[in-house]
């Protein structure tokens, strides 16, 4: 083989390489999207990656312990059953609360999530819209970068069922508050994928929120959420 040969299969060989190394750092996880029911994050957002179960977790009748990472619309409901859901970014937030499930949910011990509630889930709590909220950071871009695409996959639970997953990034912008997806029905007590990408531009706040109705029953209904993310990333356009 010639040396010029040589010196172009080298080339080729190092092109390849640099531009293999360029597309494994486009992708960035998105260490501080958390699932429910863990302790808070330090601030700024670190991520979950140290992040333990709430202990401990509350009784049916309401207690102290909340969930670091998500927030609930306060008032609650957020509407009543016979309304439209309302617009999840134009609400009101405060804590959610680790309590203990009903004893008919789905309640796997992987200790990767926990339900959270509103502060009384008894069966008496109020049907309506219950609006959860987990606010995360995207990184900042170099001067090459247009937008980030955040693609982000997972499994949800909800009592009675999650009627949308809605993302706002960034906060307040022009973009607003988006519908992502609505996760496929899995029947009671089942767990429901769910998986979504957007394109997001670089801010320090942006927003998931998933609105969960409860249905009425001719009284009272106990309501909650539990959420386990299996994959998010940003990647580089």
């Amino acid at each position: 083989m010639s040396r010029r040969r040589c010196f172009e299969i080298a080339a080729l060989l190092s092109g390849l390489l640099i531009a293999g190394i360029g597309a494994a750092q486009t992708q960035i996880p998105a260490t501080n999207l958390c699932n429910t029911g863990l302790t808070p994050a330090s601030a700024p957002l670190a991520g979950c990656a140290t992040s333990t179960p709430v202990t401990p977790i509350n009784p049916q009748s309401g207690g102290a312990s909340v969930d670091g990472n998500w927030q609930l619309a306060t008032p609650y409901p957020s509407a009543t059953s016979t309304e439209q859901a309302p617009n999840p970014c134009s609400l009101t937030f405060g804590p959610a609360w680790v309590d203990t499930p009903s004893e008919y949910w789905l309640n796997p011990d992987d200790g990767l999530s926990q339900w959270i509630t509103p502060l009384s889930d008894d069966p008496n709590t109020a049907p309506g819209w219950y609006i959860y909220r987990t606010a995360f950071s995207v990184p900042p871009m170099r001067s090459t970068d247009r937008y980030y695409e955040l693609t982000v996959s997972g499994q949800v639970l909800a009592d009675d069922w999650v009627a949308g997953i809605f993302l706002e990034a960034p906060a307040g912008g022009q973009l607003g508050c988006r519908l992502m997806t609505v996760p496929a029905p899995a029947g009671s007590g089942a767990w429901a994928q769910f998986t979504f990408a957007a394109n997001v531009p670089p801010n320090p706040w942006a927003a998931l929120y998933f609105l969960v109705y409860n249905q009425y029953f001719g009284g009272g209904n106990a309501t909650g959420l539990r959420v386990e993310f299996t994959s998010a990333y940003f990647t580089r356009r």
